[in-house]
């Protein structure tokens, strides 16, 4: 997931709409997804940078709600802490909890992300509703933590809106128009290295330029490995690390490229920048997950595989031999997510307004 918000401190957002009162917590990172959500919902945003132990985190949480009261409060998992601490004081004080389960929190990777959330996942049947970003991650959520089907609600991720007064990223010499952008969060589930090497050995890579953008410094032997596959084809032209870009750049890079690689190598994960793609509704190119699939389609032509030459040949038959049939069915795919997404918030509109019923 490419998070954008990182520069975000301690704060509050508009108040809108959806849930007067309520507010979404959220421990270290605040994701994208949090954010357009809380915009969506009309909640207040309350974040809490900060590393494991978590105690200011935990002592600023406890603050805030004994004193707010807020009716519904909503977390971004996968801090395990974070939900067993909100559970304990709402069951006390009479609030309404939603988890936001991210993948890291219910489908762990390694050992130290094992450690930290696999004891929390019981707090899960104890919340008002469970909210899971793609179907087979809602299977995942009732059958790894035994949560009811009835609180588990299918929610996609907003599709943010893209605003008009974007400004063009110094990148010199750069036609937008020949580039294919891959958002980074330089991160162990993109396989950045492959996918440079790949377009490299493409014969698209003689007229179009790969745009790399994120903050490398969050994974630097990642950033060697990819400057060594860079430097041994001697492709600094045609391979572009921009580092972080401010959003008005970031969305100009995204509205006026030729297509976005949306990419997570770890299942159960729908990547933010395939949102972005169709918001911004350019081609995108995926990674054949099960998780992919399930949502975009088995029909849908530009997506690959780690497979030795799979998204060479994808890069080529979509960007090149049958562009403007993928095209056309991207921009297909794009409106049936839209949908999608359209239609979980509403649902979940729905449940917030159950669940905050007074009861008779």
């Amino acid at each position: 997931m490419v998070d954008r918000a990182s520069a975000v401190t301690d704060s509050t957002c508009s108040r809108a709409r959806g849930v007067p009162g309520g507010v979404f917590i959220a421990w270290r990172r605040l994701s994208r997804r949090t954010l357009l959500l809380s915009g969506e919902l009309g909640l207040e945003t309350f974040f809490v940078p900060g590393s494991p132990p978590y105690l200011r985190a935990a002592w600023t949480t406890w603050r805030y709600l004994v004193t707010r009261k807020p009716p519904v409060v909503f977390v971004q998992l996968p801090q395990g802490p974070l939900l067993a601490e909100v559970v304990e004081v709402s069951r006390r004080a009479g609030l309404k909890v939603v988890a936001d389960v991210h993948t890291g929190f219910i489908y762990p990777t390694s050992l130290k992300g094992y450690a930290l959330n696999r004891p929390f996942h019981t707090y899960l049947r104890r919340v008002d509703l469970v909210l899971a970003h793609n179907v087979l991650q809602a299977d995942l959520v009732k059958r790894r933590a035994g949560v009811p089907s009835e609180r588990v609600v299918l929610v996609y991720d907003p599709v943010p809106r893209i605003p008009e007064g974007t400004r063009s990223p110094r990148l010199d010499d750069v036609d937008l128009g020949r580039s294919v952008v891959l958002p980074a969060s330089w991160a162990v589930d993109e396989p950045l290295d492959y996918i440079t090497r790949e377009f490299l050995e493409s014969e698209v890579s003689r007229d179009h330029v790969l745009v790399i953008t994120g903050s490398w410094r969050r994974n630097k032997k990642l950033y060697r490995k990819l400057r060594e596959v860079v430097r041994k084809g001697r492709a600094e032209d045609r391979v572009i690390l921009t580092g972080y870009l401010p959003d008005e750049e970031y969305y100009h890079l995204i509205r006026h490229c030729k297509a976005i690689v949306a990419v997570s190598s770890r299942e159960y994960t729908l990547p933010h920048v395939l949102w972005e793609a169709v918001a911004a509704e350019r081609l995108f190119i995926t990674l054949r997950t099960e998780t992919l699939l399930a949502e975009v389609g088995r029909d849908y032509p530009c997506s690959f595989t780690m497979r030795e030459g799979s998204l060479r040949e994808v890069l080529e038959y979509c960007l090149d031999k049958e562009y403007r049939k993928a095209f056309d069915l991207a921009k297909v795919k794009a409106g049936e997510l839209k949908l999608k997404s359209k239609r979980t918030l509403e649902s979940l509109v729905e449940k917030l307004s159950e669940i905050l019923q007074p009861r008779t």
